[in-house]
């Protein structure tokens, strides 16, 4: 069973800017322009469950970070950095997104908004319970790299392997492809010959390794494999300036300029952290060999940190990893009482689904609803050269 998770406010901006053509084109005051995008983002969505074909879809929304709250010394606090445009009317992004959302629940989809949580933090909730309490697969879909944190195999109670994969469809450039990133073992079962594939026995056939040689073999899809731990531990050490996270540790040279833990670094450290060449370390591993890695701290970087190791630490760890354990309690409580209402709506045969019935009775369609394909029901869809996300 595939389950696919939307991080719906990564796509909606995306098709935003697409539609605008990252321009200041558009500032969705006429409803003519609120209508198109709204069309994009079914366009490009049904595109995508069509491809995957999962047996459940989800859809998770941002909410204001809990993560705002939190003091960071180096700046002005979590992405405190980043604006909107001013020429766009958020107002009506805001109420077509919410029109869209009605939309898919009534078709059967769930949407996921918990106050104070990011969409981030609901696709790690969401992939915490679908992956190892109910040991299903699991397809997330987003453009954010940061999401590739939630790549995660896991062996179940039955001795099968069930995966956590981030699928971008998006594509900028000549040569640009859609990736599908992957866990540890996902190529070896993938490609794994078995006595039912051998002989076709019907009903034996697993489909859902299946669908996901449909995903790969869709024409500029490419599988990477990504470590989702490292991507978090590199993260906490060397920062990221699109969230206006600090590094670990930053400094003063002697001429003062601002210095911070690199990547290169970072690998030092990494290295002299683990116990064995074989090691995989994780952030709660660095947690319980706090006290040694100041004194790897002080080795690598012959400095020796202002701060408590454990404060840094967990401001880090708060800020970076993307575990349902590090968020708020009242996240991980709302997130308990909505998660078994959700998981109990029936399942929806959404193989023929596109645009027009997503959208279908809705004002978005029903000036045009006797066309026939997509591409011919929205005719100005195919007249924007260069701005489709696939």
């Amino acid at each position: 069973m595939i389950n696919l998770l939307f991080d719906f406010n990564n796509m909606v901006f995306r098709s935003l800017y697409i539609i605008s053509n990252y321009s200041n084109k558009y500032t969705f005051d006429a409803q003519s322009e609120i209508d198109q995008l709204m069309r994009k983002i079914a366009m490009d969505i049904s595109f995508i469950i069509r491809l995957i074909n999962p047996s459940r879809i989800i859809f998770t929304i941002d909410s204001k970070s809990w993560r705002r709250n939190i003091n960071i010394e180096e700046n002005d606090g979590y992405k405190a950095q980043r604006s909107k445009s001013k020429i766009i009317n958020w107002d009506n992004i805001y109420k077509t997104l919410t029109d869209f959302t009605d939309i898919m629940e009534s078709q059967g989809m769930i949407v996921t908004k918990i106050e104070d949580a990011e969409s981030d933090d609901l696709l790690a909730c969401w992939r915490d319970e679908l992956l190892f309490t109910q040991q299903q697969h699991v397809v997330i879909v987003s453009g954010d790299e940061d999401v590739r944190q939630l790549v995660q195999f896991y062996p179940t109670d039955s001795k099968k392997m069930v995966f956590s994969t981030v699928f971008n469809p998006f594509m900028q450039g000549k040569n640009a492809s859609r990736k599908l990133y992957v866990p540890k073992y996902f190529e070896q079962w993938i490609n794994e010959v078995t006595a039912a594939d051998i002989f076709n026995m019907k009903g034996s056939i697993d489909v859902d390794k299946e669908d996901f040689k449909k995903i790969i073999s869709a024409e500029r899809t490419k599988t990477e494999y990504v470590d989702g731990r490292m991507i978090a531990l590199r993260k906490i050490f060397c920062g990221d300036d699109g969230d206006n996270i600090p590094a670990f540790y930053t400094w003063l040279n002697d001429k003062g300029k601002e210095e911070r833990l690199t990547n290169s670094k970072f690998v030092k450290i990494y290295d002299s952290m683990v116990l064995s060449p074989d090691e995989q370390m994780d952030y709660e591993d660095l947690w319980d060999r706090r006290d040694k890695l100041l004194e790897v701290i002080k080795t690598v970087l012959k400095r020796t940190p202002p701060f408590k190791i454990e404060d840094r630490l967990k401001r880090q760890f708060s800020l970076v990893v993307l575990s349902p354990i590090l968020f708020p309690e009242k996240i991980q409580q709302d997130f308990e009482n909505l998660k078994e209402k959700e998981l109990a709506k029936p399942k929806v045969n959404y193989a023929s689904i596109n645009m027009h019935n997503l959208l279908e009775g809705t004002r978005y369609v029903n000036e045009r609803k006797t066309s026939g394909t997509e591409s011919n029901i929205f005719r100005e869809m195919d007249k924007m050269t260069g701005k489709s996300l696939f």
